[in-house]
C-alpha cells in the first residue's frame, strides 16, 4: 500500500513539477531551460528501436525513453511488461508497463507551449492510432525544430505546425505520457534465452541443408576455382600476347597465346555454367525444405501468437526466408568470388604497376565508405516498408474477399480512399528507398568513373615516359574492367548483408516464440471422467479489455450433454476456447480428472476433440477432403456416415463430382447452412471422444435442425459433448445446462427446472417456449 501512495504521490509531484515550469515561463524566468538540462540531453543519447510488428509502436517506444536512462530493453522484453494485441496498446497499456518497468509515468494533456516545458523524452499520441518518442526540441532564429523518434518510420525532424497536425489534429491539446526513473530503480525483464546467430533455427536448418549435400557444394565450388584461376591467367596470356607476340613479331608466339586464351575463356564458361546448374538445383530444394521448417514451426505456435499479428506478416516473413536463402547460398558464394578476384586482380594490377595499384585501392575505398553512409537510413526505411507492405496487403486482401460486403453497403468510396491513403503512404517510403538508393548510385557511378580517369591518364604519362608497355595498358585496361563489378558488388553485398540481418531478425521473432507444448508437458489421460472448472477467471491482453469470464465454477461429467447458453458477449465461445486449450486461464484451473489443462500436451488433448465453431472454415479443396481434412487416406464409408448424419449427403451426391466437388475459392460456394452441415460431418468423421459444438445448427431451417438433432442424439451416445446454442431445441434434451451472464454463472440445472425457476434461462427462451409469463 505504500509503494501505491509512493507512486500515487511521484505522479502528482510530475504534473506539480510541469505546472511549475509552465508557470517560471509565463513569467519570463530563465529557470526554463537550466543549462544542466540541455548538457543532460546531449550527454544522453536515445537508441532508436524500430516495430518488428505493426502493432508493436508502444513497447518500442517505451525501450527508447529507457535507453535514454542508460537501460537496454529490446522491445521483446518490454512486451513482457506491456503485452499487445492485434488493436495494439492503449495509453494505459503503456502507463501501466511504464510503472512495472521502474518508471514513474504520467498521461497529461498538453498544449504546444506546455510540451515545451516538459522534461524531455517523453511519448505521444500520434494521429489518434500510433505512439512516437518526443526526444528534444531545438530553438534556432525563432524556428523551434521538434526531434521525433517513430518506431514504423525511424528519425525524423518537424517543425511546430507539422507537429500539432500530428499529435494534437483539430483539438487545443494532445495526448503526452510523461516518463522518469523511479527512486527504485529498473525492474529487469524475466530472463529470455539470447540465441547466438548461429544457434538460430532457422540457420541450424540451412546448415543442415548444405551439409546434406556437401559434396555437390564442394563439386560447385571446384567448379567456381577453375573459372576464377583461368579468368586470372586471362590478363597475364593477353599482356604476354601485345608485348612478346606482336611487339616481337613472332608469329607462332601469338597463336600459341591467342590458342591459350580461347581454353581460358573456354574453361571459365563451362566451369560457370555447370557450378550455376548445380547451385540452381540445390536452391529449389532448400527453398523447400525452409518452407516446410517454417510451416511446421508456424503451427506449432500457441493461438495467442495469431491474436497479435495481422496475417499478412506472418506471410511476409515467407518473403524474409527467401531473402536470408538467397543471401546465404548465392550472395554469399558470389560475395566469397567477388573477394578473391578482387585479391587475386589488385595483386596482378600492383606487380604491373604500384601508383595505379594505389589509385585503385583509394578509391575504391572511398566507395565503400561512401555506401556505408546510406546504412542506417536504409536500415530503417527496410523496417517501415515491411510494416507498410503488411498493412497494404491485408487491407487488399480484405477489400478483395468481401467484394460482396462492400458493394451491398455502397462502401466502395470509402474503402477505396482508405486503399488509396495506405498506397500514399506505402509510395511515399518506395520513393525515399528509390532516392537512396539513386544517391547511393550516382556516388559510385562517379568515383567508379573517375578511377578509371585516372587511371587512363597515369597510363598515358607512364607510356609516353617509356615506364609501361601498351601490353600492359591493355592488361591494366582488362582488369580494371574485371574489378569494376566485383568492387561494386562488394559495396551491394554490404547491403544485401544488412537486409539478410534484418529478414533475420523478423525471422528470428517467429522461431524464438515458444511452442505450445515446449516444456515437459503430459499425455492427455485417456479415460477422462469428468472436466472440472475451478475458479475460473479469463481476461484478454490489454487494459481495454474487461474480463469475460469471472470466478466460472462446474462439473462436465461424462459421456453426458451440457449446454452452455447466455446473451451475446456472456462469455460463451470464450469459455469454450479455454476447454480447447486455445488460452491458459487468468486465474483458476481446468482439470481433466486430477490433471490440470495447462500442463497436458494441447496436441494430444485435441485429438480426443471434434468442433464445431461460430467461425470454421471450408477449405479450397474437394468435399471428401474438407470432411476428412486431418486424413491423407480418405475412409469413403465413415464420410458417407458422416454426411448422412449431417443430412448433407444427398445434396452432395446430386452434384456432378459429389464428394469430389471443389468448394471454396477453387469451387462452388456453399451457403451457410450448408457450411455448418460440412462441419458437422468434419466433426462426426473425427468420432472423438468429446464433441464441442458452438451455435452449430444457427443457420439451419428448423426441420433440417430438428433431423440433424436426432441423428446427432444418437451419434452422441457414449460421448461428452458441450454444446453452446440460443435455440430451445438445440439445449433443452441438455444433461445440464450452465447460464452465463457478463462472464458469470447465473443458473444451473436442467431445463424444467430453469423453466420452472423463471430466472435468466427463462428470459432467454420464453419467446419460443410458449408460455405466458
Amino acid at each position: 500500500m505504500a509503494a501505491v501512495h509512493s507512486m500515487q504521490w511521484n505522479t502528482l509531484l510530475l504534473a506539480l513539477t510541469i505546472a511549475f515550469i509552465m508557470e517560471m515561463k509565463t513569467k519570463k524566468c530563465k529557470l526554463l531551460k537550466p543549462k544542466w538540462m540541455k548538457l543532460l540531453r546531449r550527454k544522453n543519447k536515445l537508441t532508436f528501436f524500430a516495430q518488428l510488428e505493426g502493432s508493436d509502436c508502444g513497447p518500442a517506444c517505451l525501450a527508447m525513453v529507457a535507453s535514454y536512462y542508460k537501460k537496454r530493453y529490446t522491445v521483446k522484453d518490454v512486451k513482457q511488461f506491456c503485452p499487445v494485441t492485434r488493436m495494439g496498446v492503449a495509453v494505459q497499456d503503456i502507463l501501466g508497463g511504464a510503472r512495472k518497468m521502474g518508471f514513474e509515468a504520467a498521461g497529461v494533456k498538453l498544449t504546444v507551449e506546455e510540451v515545451t516545458a516538459a522534461p524531455l523524452p517523453l511519448i505521444l499520441y500520434w494521429k489518434q492510432s500510433h505512439f512516437v518518442v518526443l526526444y528534444d526540441i531545438a530553438n534556432h532564429r525563432g524556428n523551434t525544430t521538434y526531434y521525433i523518434a517513430d518506431p514504423g518510420y525511424g528519425k525524423i525532424k518537424l517543425d511546430e505546425e507539422t507537429l500539432m497536425k500530428g499529435w494534437m489534429g483539430a483539438n487545443s491539446k494532445g495526448v503526452a505520457i510523461l516518463m522518469q526513473p523511479a527512486s527504485a530503480g529498473f525492474v529487469e525483464p524475466m530472463p529470455v534465452p539470447r540465441i547466438k546467430f548461429y544457434n538460430q533455427e532457422f540457420l541450424q536448418s540451412v546448415f543442415k541443408f548444405i551439409s546434406q549435400y556437401k559434396w555437390r557444394y564442394v563439386f560447385s565450388i571446384l567448379l567456381m576455382i577453375t573459372g576464377l584461376v583461368a579468368n586470372w591467367a586471362i590478363p597475364v596470356i593477353f599482356q604476354q600476347t601485345i608485348d612478346k607476340g606482336i611487339g616481337t613479331g613472332s608469329l607462332h608466339i601469338v597463336w600459341v597465346l591467342l590458342l591459350a586464351q580461347l581454353g581460358l575463356f573456354l574453361g571459365n564458361f563451362v566451369s560457370q555454367l555447370l557450378s550455376d546448374l548445380v547451385l540452381t538445383k540445390l536452391n529449389f530444394r532448400l527453398s523447400i525444405s525452409l518452407k516446410q521448417n517454417f510451416l511446421y514451426k508456424i503451427m506449432r505456435l500457441p493461438i495467442k501468437y495469431f491474436d497479435t499479428r495481422m496475417n499478412t506478416d506472418t506471410l511476409q516473413r515467407l518473403g524474409d526466408q527467401s531473402k536470408i536463402q538467397t543471401f546465404l547460398t548465392w550472395r554469399a558464394i558470389a560475395m566469397v568470388i567477388g573477394v578473391l578476384n578482387i585479391i587475386a586482380f589488385i595483386t596482378i594490377l600492383f606487380n604491373i604497376n604500384k601508383y595505379i595499384f594505389l589509385v585503385f585501392f583509394l578509391l575504391s575505398a572511398v566507395s565503400i565508405v561512401w555506401v556505408t553512409f546510406f546504412l542506417k537510413a536504409r536500415r530503417v526505411l527496410e523496417y517501415s516498408l515491411f510494416l507498410r507492405q503488411s498493412e497494404n496487403s491485408n487491407s487488399l486482401y480484405e477489400f478483395i474477399m468481401n467484394m460482396p460486403e462492400i458493394k451491398i453497403n455502397n462502401a466502395q468510396h470509402t474503402m477505396i480512399t482508405k486503399l488509396t491513403d495506405l498506397q500514399k503512404k506505402l509510395n511515399e517510403l518506395q520513393l525515399r528507398s528509390l532516392f537512396l538508393n539513386m544517391y547511393q548510385n550516382i556516388g559510385m557511378s562517379f568515383l567508379s568513373k573517375f578511377k578509371e580517369l585516372i587511371a587512363i591518364a597515369i597510363c598515358a604519362f607512364l607510356i609516353i615516359k617509356g615506364e609501361l608497355t601498351i601490353g600492359a595498358l591493355l592488361s591494366i585496361s582488362y582488369i580494371l574492367g574485371q574489378l569494376a563489378y566485383p568492387v561494386n558488388n562488394l559495396v551491394n553485398y554490404i547491403r544485401d548483408a544488412q537486409d539478410a540481418d534484418i529478414a533475420q531478425k523478423r525471422i528470428n521473432d517467429v522461431y524464438s516464440e515458444k511452442d505450445e507444448n515446449a516444456g515437459n508437458k503430459a499425455p492427455a489421460p485417456t479415460n477422462i471422467n469428468k472436466i472440472a472448472l475451478e475458479h475460473v477467471t479469463f481476461k484478454y491482453p490489454g487494459s481495454f479489455s474487461p474480463f469475460v469470464l469471472t470466478n466460472v465454477s462446474f462439473t462436465i461429467p461424462k459421456n453426458k450433454i451440457t449446454a452452455i447458453v447466455g446473451a451475446s458477449g456472456s462469455g460463451k465461445t470464450t469459455l469454450l476456447k479455454l476447454l480447447l486449450s486455445y488460452y491458459n486461464p487468468s486465474e483458476g484451473h481446468i482439470k481433466l480428472n486430477n490433471s490440470n489443462l495447462s500442463t497436458i500436451h494441447s496436441e494430444e488433448w485435441r485429438k480426443q476433440c471434434g468442433t464445431v465453431l461460430q467461425d470454421g472454415h471450408i477449405f479450397a479443396g474437394t468435399l471428401a477432403e474438407n470432411i476428412a481434412i486431418a486424413d491423407e487416406a480418405i475412409d469413403k464409408d465413415r464420410i458417407t456416415y458422416a454426411a448422412k448424419v449431417a443430412c448433407i449427403h444427398d445434396f452432395i451426391v446430386n452434384l456432378p463430382m459429389g464428394y469430389n466437388t471443389k468448394v471454396g475459392s477453387v469451387g462452388i460456394q456453399l451457403s451457410g447452412g450448408q457450411k455448418q452441415r460440412v462441419l458437422i460431418a468434419r466433426a462426426v468423421y473425427k468420432n472423438p471422444d468429446f464433441l464441442f459444438f458452438d451455435e452449430a445448427t444457427s443457420s439451419l431451417d428448423a426441420n433440417n435442425e430438428k433431423q440433424i438433432m436426432e441423428n446427432l442424439n444418437e451419434f452422441f451416445h457414449g460421448k461428452t459433448v458441450i454444446i453452446i446454442a440460443h435455440r430451445l431445441s438445440t439445449v433443452k434434451n441438455a444433461d445440464q445446462i450452465i447460464v452465463l451472464d457478463k462472464g458469470r454463472i447465473v443458473e444451473q440445472g436442467h431445463h424444467d427446472l430453469l423453466v420452472t425457476n423463471k430466472g435468466n434461462y427463462f428470459e432467454l427462451v420464453r419467446n419460443q417456449l410458449e408460455l405466458g409469463v
